[in-house]
């Protein structure tokens, strides 16, 4: 470099800069209803192995499961509860889901698989959990009737969800699952109260036709708003019953309990009536001398039931 008199000579050197587009890997999920498909298949196999009713496929149970699947992998967390602690059944619920059935999840995850997702990831997953214990139970329970299922990968990682739902097993306790007629449903009532009575030194109750009118007229009304008890309950008595001096209602709803009313359903709702009693008011006291019931299951998972003890001139 030459220097001149009060020239002073500068020797830039300009740096070229580029911008070059890193790519950023997206959410993908494949073709989620043929894996959706897939899934569903594949747990209904293993059913059919054990001899189960097939799951059918649920739109809620669908959307719960993706939700889940995408927030894991966009928080980078495994696991049923979320950070912020939302639950399985609280999904289910904010999906659409009855507050009255039983529901249940799987989740399983891989890292350095194929993205997006295809068929021979979902038969790996379901293969996983048909070997663990606790998934297994889930896929094969018999208290489920409804499917759900939700697959999600970005980079090299993949989560996946199952999500199920039902009105539980009849079976749940033992018992006979078999349905109950309503009469044999307030015989057993009759039954097990008498006999509860009876640890008491209490007079037997005698079944009345009028009381059980009352309770079925007390069931339609909670089935219309669950929150509002009828304010004149001598109002439900059939026309031409009189003589009633005292009229004491019992009330039980059991959730995730099976699509019918059976008898281990009704022997644990008077189970329960006896571990809530207040006083000497149990099993209607020495005021009562008759007794009403009525059941109902709404098929998903709610049995509900009425008690009607009441005494007379």
């Amino acid at each position: 470099m030459k220097h001149l008199p009060g020239i002073t000579l500068i020797a830039v050197v300009l740096a070229l800069s580029a911008t070059f587009a890193i790519p950023i890997p997206a959410q993908e999920t494949g073709n989620l209803s043929t894996l959706r498909q897939e899934a569903l298949d594949l747990t209904n196999s293993a059913r059919a192995d054990a001899g189960l009713s097939e799951l059918t496929p649920s739109d809620v149970l669908d959307q719960a499961a993706q939700d889940h699947a995408a927030d894991m992998l966009a928080r980078e967390y495994h696991d049923h509860v979320s950070p912020d602690g939302v639950t399985p059944f609280d999904r289910f619920i904010a999906a659409g889901g009855s507050s009255w059935a039983l529901s249940g999840e799987n989740i399983a995850t891989c890292s350095g698989c194929i993205v997006p997702p295809d068929i021979d990831r979902v038969l790996a997953f379901q293969k996983g959990w048909m070997q663990s214990p606790g998934h297994r139970e889930n896929i094969l329970s018999d208290g489920f009737d409804s499917f759900g299922f939700g697959i999600i990968g970005e980079g090299s990682a993949v989560y996946a969800v199952q999500t199920f739902s039902g009105p539980g097993s009849d079976a749940t306790n033992g018992g006979d699952p078999q349905p109950l007629t309503g009469e044999a449903a307030r015989a057993l009532a009759l039954e097990h109260v008498n006999e509860g009575r009876a640890t008491l030194d209490l007079a037997l109750l005698e079944a009345s036709d009028a009381l059980d009118t009352v309770a079925e007229r007390v069931l339609e009304s909670l089935a219309a708003d669950p929150n509002a008890l009828p304010e004149d309950v001598f109002g439900l008595l059939p026309e031409g019953s009189n003589g009633w001096t005292s009229l004491a209602l019992q009330i039980a709803s059991l959730g995730g309990s099976g699509a019918n009313l059976t008898e281990n359903k009704v022997t644990t709702i008077v189970s329960d009536w006896a571990s809530v009693h207040e006083g000497g008011q149990l099993f209607g006291g020495t005021s009562a001398s008759h007794f009403g019931f009525a059941g109902n299951a709404d098929g998903d998972g709610r049995i509900s039931a009425v008690a009607v003890f009441a005494g007379r001139h």
